[in-house]
């Protein structure tokens, strides 16, 4: 069985009580713009069925590049979502479905939804959403189910951890570029010392040409020497072969 990825914002993760989670496609696009979904009555397209047991399709979960595999984290995540009564998609939107009745979720059984503005947290399961999550999605306390805040760019939480996350970025971008920087300044040491050894070099490799220059005209010095004194012993010779 292969990995189920979850390349899309629409598909919608929904825990069962066996342990395993459905891919379903959603009768709602997270960008809707009503302010409540506790009137409303859906159902779910289930896509695919992921966990251990042979109703399952497949065995491991891909959020953003990071693979859930069907063990303890993925059973970790169907606990999770399962108790709280909620479904996820993979940019951390939740919904939250209600019985009437007040039972837990039946599998294929209708039930009434609503939007909740707080962000799952996907971290805990080493996936890092790429861009930053805003939503103007109302927000309710999970226990409680009330509202705590509606419309806007968010709740005050939610603006305060963009507002955080911001600040660490741009400390991060500073860093980075404090590092760029004395990295450049590292290579332009390293360029200059190189020329400086250049030169260095070219200039010991002139000394000793100017002084291999010189010993080889002492040298051709010595061979006039040598040659005019074999010379003038040459003519001393004939001189006293004459002479005798």
């Amino acid at each position: 069985m292969s990995r189920f990825v979850l390349d899309s914002n629409n598909l919608w993760l929904l825990a069962l009580s066996d342990r395993t989670m459905r891919v379903n496609n959603g009768p709602y696009s997270p960008d809707l713009n009503t302010q409540d979904l506790s009137g409303y009555v859906g159902d779910w397209k289930q896509v695919a069925r992921i966990g251990s047991n042979q109703h399952c399709t497949h065995r491991e979960l891909e959020v953003f590049g990071v693979a859930l595999i069907s063990g303890q984290k993925l059973e970790e995540l169907c606990l999770n979502t399962f108790n709280h009564q909620i479904t996820i998609n993979r940019e951390g939107f939740m919904v939250q479905w209600l019985n009437p009745g007040g039972g837990r979720r039946v599998p294929n059984a209708r039930s009434l939804y609503r939007r909740l503005n707080d962000v799952f947290d996907w971290s805990r399961y080493g996936v890092q959403i790429p861009i930053p999550v805003q939503t103007a999605w109302d927000r309710f306390e999970l226990a409680t189910g009330k509202l705590i805040a509606a419309g806007g760019a968010g709740s005050p939480q939610m603006n305060k951890e963009l507002e955080e996350k911001d600040k660490e970025t741009q400390r991060l971008l500073a860093e980075k570029d404090k590092e760029i920087e004395e990295l450049k300044k590292k290579d332009m040491e390293r360029q200059a010392a190189e020329l400086a050894a250049k030169k260095e070099n070219e200039r010991l490799l002139a000394e000793k040409d100017v002084e291999i220059q010189g010993l080889k005209k002492q040298a051709k010095e010595k061979d006039d020497q040598l040659a005019a004194k074999d010379k003038q012993i040459a003519n001393l010779k004939a001189a006293l072969s004459a002479f005798v």
